[in-house]
C-alpha cells in the first residue's frame, strides 16, 4: 500500500507541479504498481471526459421550460390549494425563521457565542499590537 498523496497525481495530470515534485513523482512511478495504475485511470479518466458526447438539446427548451414554469407558478384561484411564487417565499421565510429559534436552543449556544466574541476580542488586540509594532519599526 503507497501512502503517496493523490492529490499529487491529479496536479500532475492537469501539469500544476513544482518541477522538483514532477521528478519526484516520475522517479515513485518507476517502482510503485499502484501508483501507475491510479494515473493511467485518471488518465482513462480525463479521455472520457474530453471524449464525452452530449446530446444535442433543442433551441426551444428554454422557451418550454419557462411556460411550464409560468403555468406552474401561475395563481388562478385564491381559494384553490395552489402554491403562487408569493406562497413559496412564505414558506421558505417561515422555515428560516424555525430553524433560527431551533437553534437559539440548542445547548451551548451561549458558550459558542462566549467563545467567538473572546475570539474576536483577542484578534482585534492582536492586530491594534501589530499595527502599533509595525508603527514603531516603521513599517
Amino acid at each position: 500500500m503507497c501512502n503517496l498523496d493523490k492529490d499529487l497525481l491529479q496536479r500532475y495530470m492537469d501539469k500544476d507541479i513544482d518541477p522538483l515534485e514532477k521528478i519526484l513523482l516520475e522517479n515513485h512511478l518507476l517502482s510503485c504498481p499502484q501508483c501507475r495504475k491510479d494515473l493511467n485511470q485518471l488518465k482513462i479518466m480525463e479521455w472520457d471526459l474530453n471524449n464525452i458526447n452530449l446530446p444535442k438539446t433543442p433551441k426551444e427548451l428554454t422557451a418550454i421550460r419557462n411556460a411550464a414554469l409560468d403555468k406552474y407558478f401561475e395563481t388562478t384561484d385564491e381559494s384553490e390549494t395552489s402554491f403562487g411564487r408569493k406562497d413559496i417565499m412564505n414558506l421558505q421565510y417561515r422555515n428560516l425563521k424555525n430553524t433560527v429559534s431551533f437553534i437559539n436552543y440548542l445547548p451551548g449556544k451561549k458558550i459558542v457565542e462566549n467563545a467567538v466574541r473572546k475570539a474576536a476580542v483577542k484578534s482585534t488586540r492582536e492586530t491594534k499590537k501589530k499595527s502599533l509594532l509595525s508603527k514603531i519599526i516603521g513599517l
